[in-house]
């Protein structure tokens, strides 16, 4: 239906004036980007035309940016872009209507997710057993996948992620409907005052073990896991928590590249510096933990590895009945 100068024509239209025109709200992203607003992590690249989805794990040009945002076919997406017109499916403000969130149907136990977070990623079984009670937690029948759960105030569930548990088939999917906004955490002490901001449910999780691995309070701070790179998750958090201290624990992303093998930034860490300075702004006590290794929880199982070596503790302890 099109040619391939066509198609070409259509990919080189600037994407983030289609996003704005579109209603997305941006906002500086760092030196190459911009961040859209409430979007899951949502960023345009002003030198390559591209952008990147972290919720979904999505990248691409225009035509693909179209078609996954725009919910347009390839044919649609070419013939809008080429016509410049807008298409009638977008939402104005950017931000589509979100429906009911239907949790994943629960396994009978949790073998398999406590043999998964304890022996697999080196998770205290204290934890596992505190947001298994807690219902934040629990295994999905069928598939045994892990099954994270966010609430909001009144107790509904209103966000949900998933983690798969076979180690060579890695599988990771936010359910449909999920509202970021209300983040997968768990608190600490009625009296802290400080939470440590991850990326991940694991890594929340793995930094709350690695305090009680040193012999310190564990509870005496609060975990919440962003989903993503975006802050939605923690500016809510912060709504309803009095917090005056935020340690920010994103990713190091230091070998990161795009699908073409060439190098991409520290999708991390930028954001750790970015929200450093922001929430310091806004009078927050922040600072940064940088990974050793990739993730918090590849630190703590480094940590745990090196500690068994030197026969400091048994690493991986029971879990309790």
């Amino acid at each position: 239906m099109f040619t391939k100068e066509q198609i070409r024509s259509a990919n080189q239209v600037n994407l983030i004036d289609f996003a704005k025109s579109q209603g997305y709200l941006l906002e500086n992203g760092g030196r190459r980007a911009y961040h859209a607003k409430q979007s899951g992590g949502l960023y345009f690249f002003k030198n390559s035309n591209r952008y990147f989805h972290f919720s979904s794990n999505t990248h691409g040009g225009t035509i693909d940016f179209a078609m996954h945002f725009c919910r347009m076919t390839f044919k649609e997406a070419v013939a809008y872009l080429l016509e410049l017109e807008l298409p009638q499916k977008v939402v104005s403000s950017g931000i589509r209507e979100r429906g009911q969130l239907i949790l994943p149907d629960k396994a009978p136990n949790y073998k398999r997710v406590a043999w998964y977070l304890i022996q697999v990623r080196g998770i205290a079984p204290e934890i596992v057993s505190l947001l298994i009670h807690e219902k934040k937690l629990y295994q999905q029948d069928n598939t045994g996948n892990c099954v994270f759960v966010g609430y909001d105030q009144e107790g509904t569930a209103r966000y949900c992620s998933m983690r798969g548990t076979t180690q060579n088939k890695p599988f990771k999917q936010d359910r449909e409907h999920s509202d970021k906004s209300y983040p997968f955490h768990f608190t600490g002490n009625s009296d802290s005052k400080r939470v440590y901001v991850c990326e991940s449910p694991i890594d929340a999780m793995s930094r709350a073990t690695i305090a009680k691995l040193r012999a310190q309070d564990w509870k005496a701070a609060h975990y919440i896991s962003l989903g993503c790179l975006s802050d939605q998750a923690l500016e809510s958090f912060l709504q309803y928590n009095q917090i005056n201290e935020i340690v920010f624990c994103l990713d190091n992303d230091a070998n990161a590249t795009y699908s073409n093998g060439s190098p991409a930034p520290n999708w991390g860490q930028e954001a750790a510096v970015k929200y450093y300075v922001m929430y310091g702004d806004l009078g927050y006590r922040t600072s940064i933990e940088k990974p050793k290794y990739k993730d918090v929880n590849q630190d703590l199982l480094e940590l745990r590895h090196l500690w068994q070596s030197e026969q400091k503790f048994d690493p991986i302890e029971h879990m309790p009945e």
